[in-house]
């Protein structure tokens, strides 16, 4: 054997070192799963917007779940609640994440648990909250954070004993080790996120930050620190590096009250913030507990189905914190439908012709979620739903009187296994889809053949950008399942920009009026124009049934005083969109 010298020895043990360091590293190794098979893929379900007592709306109203109950919850485990009744989801999901307002995470570790202080401050927050006065917390606590144009931190991190960084980095690493824990790869996955609540005026500029792993900045992101949606993005650039194994999505939701503004300035954004954007933002939460964000008509007058569906504008924060509005109705409900869903994508199509086609700063495949605030991930069953978070003590007629709220969606991924990657990886390449609830299987799809016929192994798949479809016919494919009730219709929503002009079409591709269980619709679009940017997403309605409000008052027998309670509804499911990307743009 030749003898090594000191030197020597060290650099073999330092290489060994290495190696067992990139073996052992969750970059290099790859997750996976018995019985998945590379380039097949199943539908998964989530919701990824949930809310525990960590978040303090949540714990002003009478949340008492942690951020592990709500894990538990998702894999289907009971939960009792603060009033005494106990909820369980009627189908366990395939994955979640709790998404908790980062910005009172230092109030709340310090007022409640596990510091507990005893003073002024905290006492009058734990007693209002003691007394059922959720409303005093909300106003006087919450508030004054996340609706300020300039937002300060909670008064209690003006008092020198305690350190607000490090409660609130205390906090998220507490909310890091419920997930950690409940992951389950192959069975559950549990993601780690927060959310970044900007309510400047009340408007909701809010951001679901999704991570890809257990790499997470030290401390979240949150809208005291950092009060603009660009400085979010930035940071994420910053301290979230693919290279150290950090990958992080930004979601904006409840964009129905979003009511235009900053948070989607794609028309004065520089390039630099128009590609922060396109990389961070790529999806939006289209339906969730606040209402429908999927489209407003153009006219307020317009009351017909195409955009009725869970239609909530009513927002109480910014009637507080605006005050009453000097816009006109019109200019009021212009500016209110510029950050709804199916408009952004379309002002993504004019930023993209406005780039010379460098980028198209809105292209947001859809999810949803629940945006519940007791820590019951992913219960969107219409049955025994009581409403928003002020609801957990309302009697049944102040129930009744308050029906704007739904119990939210579910988001949907097409992916070759349950794991962390695989889930963030699906989002990130937008094959997701958002329901109003039920679990339909859509699976929506762009080639130059039948779908239905030929099959679509190579067409591109909900989400994909088509970058040179002049060739030939453009079919676009719906393949649906039904979950519980029958299908009755598919439609195909298209927008396009040409001439200095959007236009958005809404095409019955299939009706059927007993409903059917399953369908498969292929159509080809004899109107594409292959110099115009454009986009299509599929829309899956069910048979009506009763709302969760009607079931309500059919149960009380008193629909009669309740007659906007009296209510049915077609839940439906959403598809990603795809986007046509011409190979030629002038700007």
């Amino acid at each position: 054997m030749t003898s090594k010298t000191w030197g020597e020895l060290r650099q073999l043990q330092m290489r060994c070192l290495l190696l067992l360091v990139c073996c052992l590293s969750p970059q290099v190794v790859a997750e996976t799963c018995v019985g998945s098979t590379v380039g097949e893929k199943a539908v998964l379900w989530g919701d990824l917007h949930v809310h525990t007592s960590y978040s303090l709306d949540a714990y002003a109203f009478g949340s008492i779940a942690t951020p592990k109950d709500a894990y538990a919850y998702a894999k289907g485990q009971p939960l009792l609640l603060a009033n005494g009744t106990q909820s369980r989801i009627d189908r366990p999901l395939d994955f979640a994440a709790v998404t908790d307002h980062a910005e009172t995470f230092d109030l709340l570790y310090i007022c409640t648990d596990p510091i507990y202080r005893e003073d002024s401050y905290c006492s009058t927050l734990r007693q209002a909250r003691d007394m059922r006065d959720g409303r005093t917390i909300f106003n006087d606590y919450l508030l004054p954070i996340v609706g300020a144009e300039e937002p300060q931190p909670a008064t209690i991190c003006d008092t020198k004993e305690v350190s607000c960084p490090a409660a609130s980095s205390g906090q998220w690493r507490r909310t890091q080790f419920a997930a950690n824990e409940a992951n389950d790869p192959c069975n559950f996955t549990a993601l780690i996120g927060y959310e970044w609540t900007a309510s400047p005026g009340g408007r909701h500029w809010h951001r679901n930050v999704i991570f890809r792993s257990e790499h997470v900045p030290d401390r979240p992101i949150d809208y005291v620190r950092y009060p603009q949606v660009s400085m979010l993005w930035r940071e994420l650039d910053a301290q979230c590096k693919p290279e150290q194994g950090c990958q992080a999505l930004a979601i904006p939701h409840n964009i129905n009250w979003a009511d235009g503004g900053r948070t989607f300035a794609v028309e004065n954004e520089d390039t630099s913030l128009l590609a922060l954007r396109a990389r961070f933002e790529r999806l939006a939460e289209m339906h969730q507990e606040k209402g429908n964000s999927e489209c407003l008509p153009e006219d307020p007058e317009d009351f017909s189905v195409d955009c009725g569906f869970e239609r909530l504008l009513e927002n109480a924060a910014k009637s507080r914190l605006s005050g009453k509005s000097t816009q006109t109705r019109e200019q009021a409900w212009q500016r209110s439908r510029s950050s709804y869903y199916r408009t952004l994508l379309s002002r993504g199509l004019q930023a993209f012709q406005r780039s010379g086609g460098a980028v198209n700063p809105l292209m947001l495949g859809a999810i949803a979620s629940t945006d519940n605030h007791f820590g019951t991930a992913g219960r969107v069953v219409e049955a025994g739903y009581r409403g928003s978070i002020s609801s957990l003590y309302m009697t049944d007629d102040q129930v009744l009187s308050n029906t704007g709220y739904n119990p939210g969606g579910l988001v949907a991924v097409w992916a070759e296994q349950n794991t962390r990657s695989a889930v963030f990886d699906a989002l990130y390449r937008r094959e997701a889809y958002a329901t109003s609830g039920p679990r339909i299987a859509l699976q929506f799809a762009a080639g130059n053949v039948d779908g239905c016929v030929d099959g679509a192994a190579s067409a591109v798949p909900m989400g994909g950008i088509l970058e040179d479809a002049a060739e030939g016919p453009l079919y676009f494919t719906v393949n649906v399942r039904q979950d519980a009730t029958p299908i009755s219709r598919i439609q195909l929503v298209k927008g396009e920009f040409w001439e200095g002009r959007i236009t958005e079409t809404v095409i019955d591709l299939a009706s059927f009026e007993e409903g059917v269980n399953q369908a498969c619709v292929s159509w080809p679009d004899a109107q594409f124009n292959a110099e115009a940017p454009a986009y299509w997403y599929a829309r899956v309605l069910e048979q009506p049934t009763p709302r969760w409000s009607k079931l309500l008052c059919e149960q009380l027998q008193n629909c009669a005083a309740y007659p906007e309670a009296d209510t049915m509804i077609e839940e439906r499911a959403w598809s990603s969109p795809i986007w046509h990307v011409p190979v030629a743009v002038k700007p």
